[in-house]
């Protein structure tokens, strides 16, 4: 059976590899066709924040306890990473392309260190403590995380 860091790690995989494909994109075309692989991108980054958001992350807590924890500081980085997110998209629309390369940057590196956290400590907790519904969590992340399609190009 796959378990909620199965299904999540896989998300973010294809969460990278749509940023490469945006990064590939952009490093041969300013125009719309980095702007819509970037959109892409974003898309399936803010989709993850909101399976996590909405719902994986509310339901660790009620059966936790814990509201100060793993959760509070991935949605802090989650905010963080928006910002960037906007940041990048703005400096394309502008062709400025150092400065969408400087914010790519700094959100590739965010992603890898943000992701290594949720995939070795709070993934296999919420797999613990949500165990008795981990089928039902499953199919509903993976339902949700749908949404954001598959890597192009």
């Amino acid at each position: 059976m796959q378990g909620i860091r199965d299904v999540m790690a896989r998300h973010h995989r294809s969460c990278d590899d749509l940023l490469a494909v945006a990064e590939r994109t952009a490093a041969t075309n300013a125009g719309d066709a980095a702007l819509d692989a970037f959109a892409r991108f974003r898309e399936a980054m803010l989709i993850h924040f909101s399976a996590e958001e909405s719902f994986l992350f509310p339901l660790f807590e009620q059966r936790t306890g814990i509201h100060l924890g793993p959760t509070q500081v991935m949605r802090l980085e989650h905010a963080q990473m928006r910002q960037l997110l906007a940041a990048a998209e703005s400096a394309l629309a502008t062709h400025d392309g150092e400065e969408y390369a400087g914010h790519a940057e700094t959100l590739l590196i965010m992603m890898q260190q943000h992701n290594l956290k949720e995939e070795n400590v709070l993934y296999p907790m919420c797999d613990e403590q949500l165990a008795d519904q981990g089928e039902a969590i499953v199919r509903q992340l993976a339902t949700a995380l749908d949404q954001s399609g598959q890597v192009a190009g």
